[in-house]
């Protein structure tokens, strides 16, 4: 398959994540960014869920305390909110902002419950990227194939 198949088949797999509001036009934005480097958005997605995955194992320790430190919490929800807004996570960066709000109110509860639903949110933005990583990489490499003939 060519890069410009493979090109077009990641464009309608963007879109089918915006249909089911997984992601935002941010991410269009993104992959529509010029690009010093073929694996620029490999290195900006492979970092955000880098990233994500430390907020999250932060906001797992905090949330586990006897006492929760509603401040540091709502510091980590700021945090994978602001990233996963700027990448175009548009489902999780609502579930941050349900997180967020069950902290300021300091309701436990709530903040397991939209803890979890962040959690899960994450789990399905990290599997639509590693399908749209593939994607990026067949590229790099049909365009690295065609500049060796």
């Amino acid at each position: 398959m060519g890069s410009s198949n493979i090109w077009q088949e990641q464009r309608n797999f963007v879109k089918s994540l915006h249909e089911q509001g997984i992601l935002d036009s941010h991410f269009d934005d993104i992959l529509d960014l010029p690009r010093e480097s073929p694996q620029f958005v490999i290195d900006l997605v492979s970092t955000f869920c880098s990233d994500a995955e430390i907020a999250i194992a932060a906001l797992i320790r905090y949330l586990n305390e006897p006492d929760i430190n509603y401040p540091k919490v709502i510091d980590h929800v700021h945090q994978i909110r602001g990233a996963s807004s700027c990448i175009g996570g548009h489902r999780m960066a609502l579930a941050c902002r349900e997180l967020r709000y069950a902290c300021e109110d300091k309701d436990k509860e709530r903040c397991f419950a939209a803890f979890g639903k962040t959690k899960d949110e994450y789990q399905i933005l990290k599997e639509k990227f590693d399908i749209i990583l593939q994607m990026e990489r067949a590229m790099i490499s049909g365009e690295s194939k065609r500049s060796q003939q």
